[in-house]
Formats: structure tokens, C-alpha cells, sequence
């Protein structure tokens, strides 16, 4: 290969990529999520599924696991099996609906309330510790809704 021959960007360093300080980002607070939740026996997309359950909750009843993984953005299959081993820990209860007896409604065991209340609390300060104050930043917290506003239905 000659000298000249190789990828062009359009960026010349990659922190001037958005799309990969966001990947970094990323993984990045995946990593702390995960080692600041161990302790708790969750993983972050445990606790994030939790948390979905906890908020669905309070508005609607029955919820369904289709429901939930559309509410969370996340893959039915891989919410499947996420809720699976939440039920084995004692966190959820996964039962029969009463309204469509092929669907399966999911709610807090008072277990999975207690785990919850507790990861809350370690992700809020994981979260600060990463984020500084810009957890607080109502402009910033904006720009991330209008990003995902943008891209709704993808």
C-alpha cells in the first residue's frame, strides 16, 4: 500500500466524531453501570428493564413483556430472556394475561420494588459522577429527547 492510500474521514482526530465519543460514552458508562450494580446482582440492562416495569406501573396494568420492550427500545427476544432470569431471581412476576391468554404480564414482586429502590440510588450517583451536573441540565437533557424525538419509529 502507498502512502496516500488509506481511508479518508472527515474529522481529523476521532473525538471530532460525534458518533464515536458517543459510542464511547457508551460503553463506557455500560461498564460503570454494571460494575456499580454487581453487588445488587443485576446488570444494567436488568436494571433497566426494572425500571420500565416500575414506571409502567404506576400508569398501566396488565403490562406485557411486547409492551414493555417497546416502552424500553429493546429487542422482544433479548427482553424475553432478560425477564426470564429476573423472574428466577425472585424480582418479577411473569404470569398468564387475563385478556390474551397467549401474552405474558409482568409486575414488581415486593423483592424486585426493594432491589430496585436500591439500584435507583446507585445509578443516580453513577450517573452524576459521570455526567458531572449536566444531570441537572435542562438544556442538554432536552438536546438528548430532541435526538430521540427526531429518530422516533427507527
Amino acid at each position: 500500500m502507498k502512502k496516500n492510500e488509506y481511508a479518508k474521514f472527515w474529522f481529523e482526530k476521532p473525538e471530532e466524531s460525534v458518533g464515536f465519543l458517543l459510542w464511547q460514552i457508551t460503553n463506557l458508562w455500560q461498564r460503570k453501570m454494571n460494575a456499580a450494580l454487581k453487588d445488587l446482582n443485576l446488570t444494567h440492562v436488568q436494571f433497566a428493564l426494572l425500571a420500565g416495569i416500575a414506571w409502567l406501573e404506576r400508569f398501566e396494568k396488565p403490562i406485557t413483556q411486547v409492551r414493555l420492550a417497546k416502552y424500553s427500545g429493546t429487542n422482544i427476544m433479548m427482553t424475553s430472556k432478560v425477564i426470564r432470569t429476573l423472574e428466577k431471581k425472585g424480582f418479577i412476576l411473569r404470569e398468564e394475561c387475563e385478556a390474551d391468554t397467549r401474552a405474558k404480564c409482568i409486575s414488581l414482586t415486593k423483592n424486585g420494588i426493594q432491589r430496585f429502590e436500591k439500584a435507583l440510588n446507585i445509578v443516580r450517583n453513577v450517573d452524576e459522577n459521570i455526567f458531572e451536573n449536566k444531570t441537572y441540565d435542562t438544556d442538554f437533557i432536552m438536546n438528548l429527547v430532541h435526538i430521540l424525538e427526531l429518530n422516533q419509529g427507527e
